[in-house]
């Protein structure tokens, strides 16, 4: 499945990592941002942070996360582009 998204990737010295804009909801529940954050994962080939779209929460692996907050959200090279995602509806058994 193929769906929009708004994403920063960061290549800085050795450090190579997306952030992804997500609705501020989706940070709420735990277990459905990590599944979230393993699919963008393999989607992206790099490690992943989710960040809340309003409230700018960050989800993530700690490194990650500490290394953004030296950044401020606007700054970062955001873009718009689509992803492919593994439909769940199609996981086989």
């Amino acid at each position: 499945m193929r769906l929009p998204i708004v994403h920063a990737l960061i290549q800085d010295q050795d450090i190579n990592f997306a952030v992804i804009s997500v609705k501020d909801a989706t940070l709420s529940e735990p277990v459905a941002a990590e599944k979230l954050l393993e699919t963008l994962q393999t989607a992206y080939q790099c490690p992943v942070v989710l960040m809340g779209e309003e409230n700018h929460q960050l989800f993530g692996r700690q490194e990650v996360v500490e290394f953004l907050n030296q950044y401020n959200v606007a700054d970062l090279p955001w873009q718009e582009s689509a992803v492919d995602i593994p439909d769940p509806s199609d996981s086989s058994p």
